[in-house]
C-alpha cells in the first residue's frame, strides 16, 4: 500500500486547558499562598511536581487537559506532503488563511474550541516550539492522491491563527514524531 506522509515545520502553539478536581486546586492553591506564588507559576515549575510526591503528577504531561496544537500562520512555516517517498506538494499555512481568494483550494474548516471572546473559566497553558510541529503517516488504498481529499482544520486562540488538523477522507492522520524547542511558555487563569 503506498504511504502518505506530511511533515509540518516551522513555529507552533499548544494550549492546554486545564481539568483539575476541586479538592486538587484547593490543596495546590493552599501550597501556592504558603510559598508566596501564585498557581500559575508553580504549574510551570517542574520541581513543583517533584516536592508534590504524588505519583499521579510528574509533570504538566500528566495533567487531564484538554489538548489543541499546531503551526501557526506564519510566513517561514511549511507543510510538506510525502507520496510514495517523493515530495508532491509543498505549502505554506498562510495560503490555508487566505480568504480572500474567488476559487479556494483548499477544504478549510475552523475549530470553535477555544473562543477566544469568551474563553471559559479555569487554568490554561499556552506554549510555543519551533522545529518539527509533526510528522503524520497513513497508508491508503489508491495511487492516485488529489488535494480534494484533504479537510484542514484551523483554530484561533486569542490574536493567533493555527492549522490545528489535518484529515484525508475525513480520517485522522497519525502523529509519529516530533522535535521542537519550546521558544516561549506561560500559564494563566480566567475566574
Amino acid at each position: 500500500m503506498p504511504k502518505l506522509k506530511i511533515n509540518i515545520f516551522g513555529e507552533g502553539i499548544e494550549v492546554r486547558q486545564l481539568q483539575l478536581d476541586a479538592d486538587i486546586y484547593a490543596h495546590w492553591t493552599e501550597i501556592a499562598s504558603r510559598k508566596k506564588r501564585s498557581l500559575t507559576d508553580l504549574l510551570l515549575d517542574p520541581f513543583f511536581y517533584h516536592q508534590l510526591k504524588d505519583n499521579r503528577f510528574t509533570s504538566i504531561l500528566d495533567l487531564d487537559a484538554t489538548v489543541v496544537s499546531g503551526v501557526l500562520d506564519k510566513p517561514k512555516n511549511q507543510i510538506e506532503f510525502w507520496f510514495n517517498r517523493h515530495k508532491v506538494l509543498k505549502l505554506k499555512p498562510n495560503e490555508l488563511f487566505n480568504e480572500l481568494v474567488l476559487f479556494p483550494l483548499y477544504q478549510v474548516d475552523k475549530n470553535q474550541l477555544f473562543n477566544s471572546n469568551q474563553l471559559e473559566t479555569g487554568l490554561y497553558i499556552m506554549k510555543k516550539e519551533i522545529g518539527l510541529i509533526s510528522c503524520l503517516e497513513f497508508e491508503i488504498a489508491t495511487n492516485l492522491l488529489q488535494i480534494d481529499d484533504f479537510k484542514f482544520i484551523t483554530t484561533k486562540f486569542k490574536n493567533e491563527r493555527f492549522l490545528s488538523d489535518i484529515k484525508y477522507q475525513n480520517k485522522h492522520l497519525n502523529a509519529v514524531k516530533n522535535d521542537t524547542a519550546i521558544t516561549y511558555q506561560t500559564s494563566f487563569e480566567i475566574k
